[in-house]
């Protein structure tokens, strides 16, 4: 859900100077999904400064005379309670638009960042954790462990299977278990078990599978049991990679269209997107749009996942939550792709590195820093002057 809002300056400094405590919009389904304690961000359309704000209450109207007439204009930022006012907000919604979507009032109060307040730390991998050059800074891996030192919680969300985590994860101890495959398999890396996993339905994997060989795409499959890999030679991906030789033995697979994909449960696909013609993805997209088992989404610019329905890394962190008892309401998540939006929708902080997609930017509480540098403490540092 969206919770980045963007004001015009004048609404801005009536917001810092506690001059304005409503902020009203148009009901749109994006920020429908918003509850009272939710944080949001508003942000000057005009600096690019921002204040987080949580909201304590949310009424809605039929239209924005409505809203005008049943809320002191004071407290929406107006100088007095003149009937008319509300025609300065149909400058910008029309009504039409007004009776498509309603309009929204969302109390709010002005928040500031506090470090005692967040218990759980989690952290997404590629984009975010990780580098262009798939390292980890020394310097995020000696910020992680002051947290740590500090008592809080560290936990790995990640897109990749839990058999390739080993040799990226570094000197980073989780201290649970890690949520992988965007939410399709939970594993315990203290004890080497899988927990938990959802695959997808039989049927639905076939198809996906049988789509991807015929339009020739460069793809992985992530199983229970290893992962399964089809490279074309269109990308640089799995030469990279050396081919996962560095994997055990029996753990990474090449395929071709005699792969019975009935024996195995079926966690995720990652597909190359850039390994085929760049319309032919469209035909992925609605293909996992279609079937009913199935959903997909984009993990980075060039990578379309396809998980079971349900699996999601939010989905995930709600069971780790419910295992361990940890608190979301003292949890914060950090991440960059579509991937990592179900984690921001079920923490109350969350953080979107600035690579990350648009989309991630404004679904997140707070702006973050670019994966190519050492931004974790940083990072922490600016949050603080918050």
């Amino acid at each position: 859900m969206q919770r980045e809002f963007l004001v015009e300056n004048k609404w801005f400094k009536k917001i810092r100077h506690g001059q304005k405590v409503y902020e009203i919009r148009l009901d749109y389904p994006s920020r429908q999904d918003l509850k009272v304690g939710n944080l949001i961000r508003i942000k000057n359309q005009d600096s690019g400064d921002f204040e987080v704000a949580q909201i304590e209450q949310i009424q809605k109207f039929d239209s924005f005379k409505k809203l005008f007439a049943a809320i002191d204009n004071l407290k929406l930022g107006f100088e007095n309670n003149d009937p008319n006012n509300y025609l300065e907000i149909e400058k910008y919604y029309s009504k039409e638009q007004q009776k498509e979507h309603k309009a929204v009032a969302y109390k709010i109060k002005l928040v500031k960042f506090n470090l005692d307040e967040i218990d759980n730390f989690v952290f997404d991998m590629d984009g975010t954790l990780l580098n262009e050059k798939n390292d980890i800074f020394k310097e995020n891996i000696a910020a992680i462990e002051k947290l740590q030192q500090m008592g809080k919680k560290v936990i790995i969300a990640t897109g990749r299977p839990y058999y390739t985590l080993q040799t990226t994860i570094g000197n980073i101890k989780p201290d649970f278990p890690m949520i992988a495959s965007n939410g399709a398999m939970i594993y315990d890396n203290q004890n080497h078990e899988l927990i938990h996993y959802d695959s997808m339905p039989s049927k639905d994997a076939q198809q996906m599978f049988d789509e991807l060989m015929d339009l020739n795409y460069e793809f992985l499959i992530y199983t229970t049991n290893g992962m399964f890999g089809h490279p074309t030679g269109a990308t640089k991906f799995f030469p990279e990679r050396d081919n996962y030789s560095f994997l055990a033995p029996g753990v990474y697979t090449e395929i071709d269209a005699s792969f019975d994909i009935n024996k195995h449960h079926v966690c995720k696909f990652l597909i190359l997107t850039d390994s085929a013609e760049s319309s032919l993805i469209k035909k992925i997209e609605e293909l996992s749009a279609s079937l009913s088992g199935i959903h997909g989404l984009y993990s980075r610019k060039t990578m379309y996942d396809v998980m079971e329905n349900t699996a999601t890394k939010g989905k995930g962190l709600m069971f780790l939550a419910s295992k361990y008892n940890l608190d979301l309401n003292r949890t914060i998540a950090f991440g960059d792709g579509e991937n990592d939006i179900s984690m921001f929708d079920v923490v109350k902080y969350s953080v979107s590195m600035d690579n990350g997609f648009e989309i991630t930017k404004r679904s997140a509480v707070y702006p973050g820093y670019d994966n190519n540098s050492p931004w974790i403490g940083k990072l922490l540092l600016f949050l603080e002057s918050k």
